[in-house]
């Protein structure tokens, strides 16, 4: 039998792909990477290990072939459209991410899929503009604060947990979700897109990625130093991902995952210290930020560890990126 991963050649979904082969022993047709646009300099690394399938989460039929060829009984579902949809492409931003996560679900329940482990977000707590939280400033959310989303993709999200609720109830599908914060590492400095797939960073990129462009090179202003983040590195999400369904019986059908609030001066000084010759200020600019989430329920029910701080997932982080540009690594 096999597990498949949805937008396995993604940003998430390609460390975990690599988690899977590298730490949990994966080979051969074990692991199923089903990507409408597959990206295979992310799984380089692990490619003679894994079975990519080039595949639409739209089209149902596409999304049962796999399953059947390769008998999954396992999925991860990662496949999304990252961000808000312009206003002239909601319909098809809608498609992918309500009609795609319900095809995915139909498919493992016609099929006799297992477990399905699908990634919700922080951002079903986020209401409002601007990223405003339904809980007083600091206060850390846990899984029994009501959601609120003010956004497109938080509401695909939140429709995603419903979903698999009723899914679980009605069918008896085991479904477990997860509610990543902001995550970093290689891989977030280009996402899916409606056309081709890619799509470069923006001139105003998010702070997670400014690391990222200081280690090829380029200069950067970093956030005010006062800035509070959460960092949690893509490697840690990928072993959540995995304590996730690999957890018999977990007492929640959704966790929120985290790992460790930084302020931004720690940040900026450890990437100055790894990179003495980089470009790097600071700007008085103030950047919106996610809450801070409490993962206890995560740890204690699930046993997730994280093994990365903000300092090594970072190196581990900028050296991918360094040898995917061909550049020396870093000393530590």
């Amino acid at each position: 039998m096999a597990t498949m991963i949805t937008g396995g050649t993604g940003f998430l979904g390609s460390y975990l792909a690599r988690h899977l082969v590298e730490e949990k022993g994966m080979r051969g047709r074990e692991l199923v990477l089903f990507d409408r646009y597959p990206n295979r300099e992310r799984i380089a690394a692990v490619a003679d290990d894994v079975t990519v399938i080039a595949g639409d989460i739209t089209e149902p039929s596409e999304i049962a072939a796999a399953i059947t060829a390769l008998k999954v009984d396992r999925i991860y579902h990662l496949a999304a459209i990252l961000g808000d949809p312009p206003p002239a492409q909601v319909a098809s931003y809608m498609k992918v991410m309500c009609d795609g996560t319900l095809n995915v679900f139909e498919a493992a329940r016609i099929l006799g899929v297992k477990r399905v482990v699908y990634a919700s977000s922080v951002a079903v707590y986020l209401g409002g503009s601007g990223w405003r939280s339904v809980k007083a400033r600091g206060a850390p959310l846990d899984e029994d604060d009501p959601p609120s989303p003010g956004s497109f993709y938080g509401m695909c999200k939140l429709y995603a947990e419903n979903l698999a609720a009723l899914y679980s109830r009605r069918f008896g599908l085991e479904t477990v979700g997860l509610r990543p914060t902001s995550v970093f590492g290689w891989g977030r400095w280009v996402r899916g897109s409606y056309a081709s797939g890619l799509t470069p960073v923006p001139d105003n990129p998010h702070y997670m990625v400014l690391p990222e462009l200081a280690a090829l090179g380029r200069p950067v202003a970093m956030p005010p130093d006062n800035t509070e983040s959460d960092w949690i590195y893509a490697a840690d999400a990928a072993e959540a991902w995995y304590c996730a369904m690999n957890t018999p019986k977990p007492r929640r059908p959704v966790y929120n995952m985290a790992a460790e609030m930084r302020r931004m001066a720690e940040v900026t000084d450890h990437l100055r210290k790894l990179l003495p010759d980089a470009h790097i200020t600071v700007s008085e600019q103030p950047v919106p930020t996610v809450p801070k989430m409490n993962y206890e329920n995560l740890r204690k029910d699930l046993g997730f560890q994280p093994r990365y701080t903000m300092e090594t997932g970072m190196i581990h982080y900028l050296n991918l990126v360094r040898q995917n540009a061909g550049l020396p690594p870093l000393k530590a």
